[in-house]
């Protein structure tokens, strides 16, 4: 990646935080932490799950480094509002702490539901 004048998307990053309700419902609520710069790059392949019926679609994001980062978490891009749930953070530097290269997969919208995933009850 070429110096910081590339970084030229917003991603806010979020945390999800599980809850249940007075059923035993789990439901999910995402926690803004930190919004940061970087650049999306799809890796050019498309991946069938579910035998055929959903297609995931993986990218790299080359970020900002912050310590708030992790797997597990999620990305919004601040420009669509499209969320990338994160897979994977790698300090590419070898612990300089300058930039994170972030394995993600794409979903539909922020609201977190996934192509071919069913809609919450």
């Amino acid at each position: 990646m070429a110096g910081a004048g590339y970084r030229r998307d917003a991603f806010q990053f979020q945390t999800p935080t599980v809850t249940a309700n007075t059923v035993g419902q789990q439901s999910t609520a995402w926690t803004n932490v930190v919004i940061i710069a970087g650049v999306l790059t799809p890796t050019q392949r498309e991946v069938m799950d579910d035998m055929g019926v959903a297609i995931r679609t993986d990218v790299v994001i080359e970020a900002s480094w912050h310590p708030s980062i992790t797997a597990g978490g999620r990305l919004v891009d601040q420009s669509d509002n499209r969320a990338y749930n994160i897979t994977g953070v790698i300090d590419p530097d070898g612990g300089r702490k300058r930039r994170l290269r972030i394995t993600a997969t794409m979903v539909d919208s922020a609201d977190g539901i996934s192509p071919g995933e069913p809609e919450p009850a």
